[in-house]
């Protein structure tokens, strides 16, 4: 950048998801990761250095308060201190304004709202709205920022999708509105009073931004290209849920940008501004991924985050129970398509429970390894990192295998007969937790056949699934309200939910008696 006076720019980092120092808290010592945190804010104040500060804006679109095992020690320990000196790290970054992501819900609006009230930084938010005043329950619905006599705009969204895949009683209350809608409507508004307009959005692209095309239903989750391009007064988009490196000018001239996952990148946008009697507008934009694994971690965040770095490690390292034998999973992905004992581990922890017929599960961590005979905290948060809960869902044997034959439509065979998912799950960013197993039933598809067709074999405790019959399925919350654009699951057919999360789920299973772990392998692609 050249520092020009009519140049403007934004720092853009999303999806931290409570990494917030250079480490997945696979080992004790190693802090060598390529993202986090500590290496972003060490990106975003080297290159403000660049800039100057009277020609940036710092931003970030969410999803921070869940994710790591940092995260959720500091949730855990039922002590604000902790929640304070996780909010310290994220002041120490700098950011100008900021917004919600859905995994920001996990824990409850209350320790939300501390996390947000102890923020330096303004939060943005127009579509979740108090359900009686009909206000952003939350922040604000906009800020305007002036750089070097440039009127900036911020607009604040979160996708409208949470109350799908959170529990009722951590969205009481809320009123969440389409993204587009309110963009909309507070663009004609804000548009007029700003040289330059930009989203900052906790949502991603349902079409390619380039052809247009579809990338997935639009069931109103991810909004983003709607936005882009009917919406004329918006002219520039800082994403993040969507976990996607993204990177580029749509054919309009806008950039849109989301920098990856736990801090892998930040975004950086340079706005060519032109001066007119009427005051600025965007003659050129240009903007790049600067990866922050260039950058060494940030030793003020490393100094807050130190005191509380230490107590996540001991309490990752507490045995919580001793199987008869080892429950591993050796590759996530042979495990997703031949099955694994950690797999049916998970199932047998989830029937437990519910004490429903059968269950399913994904692989939820692409590094997760299984369980030793020994399992500790950090075992259990590797393998399921999620704030997920679990539900009991009644289907009939017809609505189950609907559900089944979804599965495998997430699988082909190429011309050696090799097994492998299909791009669609891999591209532009892998989504194979959308790929759930179910236990015990036992079941059999060809996948020369067309999808919808693949089954050849649907068996329960012997018996063919009967299509009249009703079944009732342990699943999570995520699931059973609709994420991963799977047929059937629907609010009304949620039987009930536990109050429990998977950590507390495991530790009671785990030492409830013996717990003896299933080897058997119950179904089969070819």
């Amino acid at each position: 950048m050249r520092n020009s006076k009519n140049e403007t720019g934004f720092l853009h980092s999303s999806d931290t998801h409570g990494y917030l120092l250079p480490t997945d808290y696979q080992s004790t010592g190693d802090y060598d990761a390529p993202y986090g945190l500590s290496r972003v804010a060490s990106a975003i104040k080297a290159e403000k250095a660049k800039w100057g500060t009277d020609h940036v804006i710092v931003t970030d679109a969410g999803d921070c308060l869940q994710g790591s095992p940092l995260a959720a020690y500091t949730h855990g320990s039922k002590n604000l201190d902790n929640l304070a000196r996780f909010t310290a790290a994220y002041n120490a970054v700098g950011y100008d304004v900021r917004c919600l992501g859905n995994h920001d819900f996990n824990f409850g609006q209350e320790y939300m709202a501390y996390y947000v009230d102890n923020n330096k930084a303004p939060f943005v938010n127009c579509n979740i709205l108090d359900t009686e005043t009909q206000v952003p329950t939350l922040g604000r619905d906009y800020v305007i920022l002036e750089r070097s006599g440039v009127k900036v705009g911020v607009l604040g969204i979160t996708t409208q999708y949470i109350p799908h895949w959170e529990a009722v009683d951590r969205i009481k209350g809320l009123a969440f509105k389409s993204a587009y809608e309110q963009i909309a409507h507070f663009a004609k508004i804000i548009k007029p009073q700003v040289d330059v307009l930009a989203v900052l959005y906790h949502g991603g692209f349902e079409s390619d931004i380039a052809s247009g095309e579809a990338t997935e239903p639009h069931n109103g989750e991810n909004e983003g290209y709607r936005i882009l391009t009917e919406i004329p007064e918006v002219d520039i988009m800082l994403t993040g849920h969507q976990h996607r490196r993204l990177n580029m000018i749509s054919p309009s001239g806008k950039p849109c940008v989301q920098p990856g996952y736990r801090g892998e990148a930040i975004a950086e946008v340079v706005l060519d501004l032109e001066k007119t009697e009427a005051g600025y507008k965007v003659k050129e934009a240009t903007s790049e991924l600067i990866d922050t694994k260039d950058f060494a971690s940030d030793p003020e965040v490393e100094e807050i985050v130190k005191p509380l770095d230490l107590a996540t490690q001991k309490w990752l390292d507490q045995p919580i129970a001793h199987l008869d034998q080892p429950a591993p999973i050796e590759d996530a992905n042979k495990g997703r398509i031949e099955g694994a004992p950690f797999i049916n581990l998970l199932q047998q922890m989830q029937l437990y429970f519910t004490h429903a017929d059968l269950s399913a599960t994904a692989v939820m961590n692409d590094v997760a390894k299984g369980f030793g005979e020994t399992v500790t905290m950090r075992d259990i948060l590797l393998n399921y990192p999620y704030a997920n809960q679990l539900v009991s869902v009644k289907l009939t044997g017809k609505q189950l295998r609907h559900i089944v034959e979804h599965t495998a439509s997430f699988l082909e065979k190429d011309e050696n007969g090799k097994i492998h998912f299909i791009d669609r799950y891999l591209k532009p960013k892998p989504e194979l937790y959308h790929f759930d197993v179910f236990y015990p039933l036992e079941y059999e598809a060809d996948l020369s056949k067309p999808v919808g067709q693949r089954l050849t074999k649907l068996k329960f405790k012997g018996q063919d699934i009967q299509d009249d019959q009703v079944y009732h399925l342990a699943v999570n919350n995520y699931r059973a309200n609709g994420g991963g654009f799977y047929p059937e699951y629907s609010l009304d057919k949620i039987e009930f939910s536990l109050d429990k999360d998977y950590v507390q789920m495991f530790s009671e299973y785990m030492t409830q008696g013996e717990v003896k772990v299933d080897t058997k392998k119950y179904y089969r692609f070819y």
